[in-house]
């Protein structure tokens, strides 16, 4: 920090002591912004620095749990930044914007990629962190691309800023709030990724996912993938889902068993166990001959009894 951005924080008094959680990660650059907090620490107390146990992608700042700022707030980026915390705990979007943000009803992603020299960046700062403090559903990711350029090559940014929606819709340059919140609320509701999906799960929200599918008779994008996840809880609360399906939606549990059987040589033991369960639970007579069809191949004995009993299930719905 130069004197300049120290004299800043001295300067600054926040409408509140805000508590920021450091991520907890193993990237290299982590102990730099361990190194900044404490940093901050010796000049001023105006934040309140926890070591967090939140995991995250990238080394960052929790401002709230939908709010990580995975950059360094330095030069101009420190007055968006301090604007950004007075923010959090009273957002004051507007009126007309907040009554669209209250319409968003299911989580979606922003990624918004800055550079510290960029002169546009503060801008997309000051609009995009009081949208996420008024939105829990809107998960916000603010990532400065010279700091990490792996991640930035990854997400095929090239400039900045570069605004993502859900890995899908992006603007670069400058965005009004209006234009933002109009893609996110006319995104087509059955396009929901699977990371998406995963945070509605670990809301407790299944039954939502269950009646959604159900009540559009297709299948999210993403659902598929929840099953195919490499986390076992997240393929758990699928299951649940997966298991509502079988009883009230026959065409639906057809086009999910032609992804798991296609997925299903280039999963794992533990991945493969639990496409079999699924399989046991929606398959037919011809998923049945599959499974047989597959036995011989498999060496793992958590993988034949898995085998028998997704077969035993389907004779038995079956009555074969």
């Amino acid at each position: 920090m130069d004197n300049t951005t120290k004299e800043q924080i001295k300067a600054w008094t926040p409408l509140g002591r805000p508590t920021l959680s450091i991520a907890n990660t193993e990237h290299p650059e982590q102990k730099q912004f361990e190194g900044f907090a404490r940093q901050w620490q010796e000049i001023s107390n105006s934040i309140s620095w926890i070591k967090g146990s939140q995991p995250a992608d990238l080394p960052g700042f929790f401002l709230k749990n939908n709010i990580i700022y995975s950059a360094l707030p330095l030069e101009r980026e420190l007055s968006p930044f301090l604007n950004g915390l007075d923010s959090l705990d009273k957002p004051n979007p507007g009126a007309g914007i907040q009554k669209t943000l209250d319409t968003i009803d299911v989580p979606c992603r922003l990624t918004l990629y800055i550079a510290l020299q960029c002169p546009h960046c503060p801008g997309m700062v000051e609009r995009l962190i009081p949208l996420a403090a008024a939105c829990e559903n809107i998960h916000l990711h603010i990532i400065d691309g010279s700091l990490f350029p792996e991640k930035a090559q990854e997400d095929k940014v090239m400039s900045a800023p570069c605004l993502i929606l859900d890995d899908d819709a992006r603007w670069t340059g400058d965005v009004t709030e209006e234009e933002i919140l109009d893609m996110i609320v006319n995104k087509e509701s059955m396009n929901l990724d699977t990371k998406a999906l995963k945070t509605i799960l670990e809301d407790g929200r299944a039954e939502w996912i269950t009646e959604q599918m159900l009540a559009s008779n297709r299948l999210f994008k993403g659902f598929a993938g929840l099953l195919l996840h490499e986390t076992w809880s997240v393929r758990l609360g699928a299951m649940v889902v997966v298991e509502a399906l079988a009883e009230k939606a026959p065409a639906l549990c057809a086009e999910l068993e032609k992804i798991l059987t296609e997925a299903f040589s280039t999963k794992d033991v533990p991945v493969q166990g639990d496409i079999l369960y699924a399989l046991g639970e929606i398959g037919t007579p011809d998923t049945r001959d599959w499974i047989t069809a597959h036995q011989d191949a498999l060496s793992h004995e958590d993988l034949k009894d898995a085998a028998e009993d997704a077969i035993e299930s389907i004779q038995d719905r079956f009555d074969l």
